[in-house]
């Protein structure tokens, strides 16, 4: 039998939610309300579970499974059947059609040399620095696609400098972002000593 992914556990719940109260949409203080407490003892190793929470939803936003329906976090299932007994909302078909918003986002990110950047390439090449990783494509030169890596990352007191780079294909470089937070740390300190062993 398949294991259950976090992410199918998650819209397992949003479904089930839906299901209790009859309707499809619902903001993440009524996931939370629900279920938080019962995850954190499914996943007891996961000590950020509202992220873990948050980042399942957006995958499952992603995937064009959830939506939202206005500017403020009320998410409504989008590409699944009839709920049982469900009330749908008047508005909802019209929501159906809607396009995808536009929106625009001021952010703020810390400043990148890029000569680091093209130290990291000169250095450690075009190919995924995780063993026996062959996870890459050819762009349009036909150069692999690789992703340049701050291994501590600059916001937490990383260096931007070649000590603290490494390459990475685009599974890898989520995975060093967005995993679990025990398996980040592990991986993280991988990608020092291999970069260490390569300087």
């Amino acid at each position: 039998m398949k294991k259950q992914t976090q992410r199918d556990r998650i819209f397992e719940l949003v479904v089930q939610l839906c299901e209790q109260r009859g309707v499809r949409t619902f903001v993440l203080k009524d996931f939370y309300d629900a279920y938080l407490t019962r995850l954190e003892k499914e996943w007891p190793n996961n000590r950020h579970m509202k992220d873990k929470i948050r980042q399942q939803l957006q995958e499952l936003r992603q995937d064009k499974i959830l939506t939202f329906v206005d500017g403020h976090g009320r998410y409504t299932l989008s590409d699944v059947p009839n709920l049982m007994d469900e009330i749908e909302p008047e508005h909802f078909n019209a929501i159906k059609k809607l396009p995808p918003d536009k929106r625009e986002y001021l952010i703020e990110t810390y400043a990148r040399d890029v000569k680091w950047k093209k130290m990291a390439h000169e250095r450690f090449g075009f190919h995924c620095l995780c063993r026996n990783c062959r996870n890459t494509f050819l762009r349009e030169d036909n150069t692999p696609y690789i992703e340049v890596h701050h291994i501590i990352p600059l916001c937490d007191g990383g260096e931007d400098h070649i000590e603290n780079l490494s390459v990475l294909c685009a599974h890898h470089h989520r995975f060093a972002h967005y995993a679990q937070y025990d398996e980040r740390e592990i991986f993280r300190e991988q990608l020092l000593k291999r970069v260490r062993s390569l300087l």
